[in-house]
């Protein structure tokens, strides 16, 4: 899909098998070509019978900052356009500045920070990019559609790193 224009709020469906899809979200961007998707509790078995709605109204499972490359190539193929809930569970990150004596709690977006306190040193990750198809065989793995490994854990979210509970 040649100048694919993607925007926050976007929703797509996931392939999670010959008949049941997944929803997700761009819930937000990072710089000028990075995304936020988010993957809901929500599966249909008809593509084109799913309520937006609905879907985005589930509880957000995975979330991960990616890339572009399985909607670029109609892997996931784009169905709506929803509001991002003021809910989403963006992540917050740590990131060394200077020498290793100073850690700063950054927001999802890289635009806020703050020095780390207490345990957020220990707590946080560092942000990185995750390949698309992480997420899809995350969901997949959900299903029992293929073994769990402890790098899928790593894409569900966190009420305690968020964004929203760290910058209040």
């Amino acid at each position: 899909m040649r100048g694919l224009r993607l925007n926050v709020g976007d929703v797509f469906s996931i392939p999670i098998d010959a008949t049941r899809v997944g929803v997700g979200q761009i819930a937000a961007t990072y710089g000028n070509d990075a995304y936020f998707f988010a993957v809901f509790d929500a599966v249909f078995s008809d593509s084109t019978l799913i309520d937006l709605e609905q879907a985005v109204g589930e509880r957000v499972t995975l979330l991960a900052l990616s890339l572009d490359a399985k909607l670029a190539v109609g892997d996931w193929t784009l169905i709506g356009h929803r509001p991002v809930s003021d809910r989403m569970p963006l992540p917050a990150y740590k990131e060394q500045v200077g020498g290793p004596g100073r850690i700063d709690v950054v927001d999802y977006s890289g635009q806020r920070r703050r020095l780390a306190q207490g345990r957020e040193s220990v707590l946080l990750p560092n942000r990185k990019f995750v390949a698309p198809i992480r997420l899809e065989k995350a969901l997949r793995a959900m299903h029992g559609l293929e073994p769990w490994t402890e790098a899928y854990s790593e894409l569900v979210p966190n009420e305690a790193t968020t964004t929203e509970y760290l910058f209040r």
